[in-house]
């Protein structure tokens, strides 16, 4: 009798040998599973990285001056992008935030800054005057992307 029990313990444990060795491999291979999706996110993620952050970027909508032509200023350079996130000033002298050295322009020849969720462009009573798509301003004028802006013989267009 001692020894039927001692085969139907034997059985029992073979039994749990074998679901054992079961749920070892479909735990390896659930471990597996999770590895192989883990990657396939970090390919993802690597391969569309780099124009996530562009759009991020993008989307933030910076707003600025892009230097169309530097005319006879050899301070800027065609191509180039001034941000504009608060008040700017054009003009000759060394203070302003955007400096264009040539005789065309005045020493404080005009001003950028954001009102009501837009920018204004405003003359500071230059004497060759502020072009803004081919006119000349007189009072202050609200911008948007995509129009030009000619202080003396350097023309922006406006980005953003």
């Amino acid at each position: 009798m001692v020894s039927n029990y001692l085969y139907l313990a034997a059985i029992n444990l073979s039994g749990l040998n074998g679901l054992s060795s079961i749920f070892k491999y479909i735990i390896i291979g659930v471990i597996y599973v999770i590895i192989i999706f883990a990657l396939r996110i970090m390919y993802k993620d690597m391969k569309n990285g780099d124009k996530k952050q562009m759009s991020s970027r993008t989307s933030k909508k910076t707003f600025g001056l892009e230097v169309i032509d530097s005319g006879m200023s050899k301070m800027l350079k065609n191509g180039s992008v001034i941000p504009i996130n608060s008040e700017i000033t054009i003009g000759r002298r060394e203070e302003n935030a955007v400096v264009i050295q040539e005789g065309y322009v005045s020493g404080h020849h005009a001003r950028i800054f954001p009102k009501n969720n837009a920018y204004v462009l405003e003359d500071l009573g230059s004497t060759n005057g502020t072009i803004l798509n081919g006119d000349r301003i007189q009072n202050k004028v609200y911008i948007r992307s995509g129009d030009e802006i000619k202080i003396g013989t350097t023309v922006f267009k406006v980005i953003g």
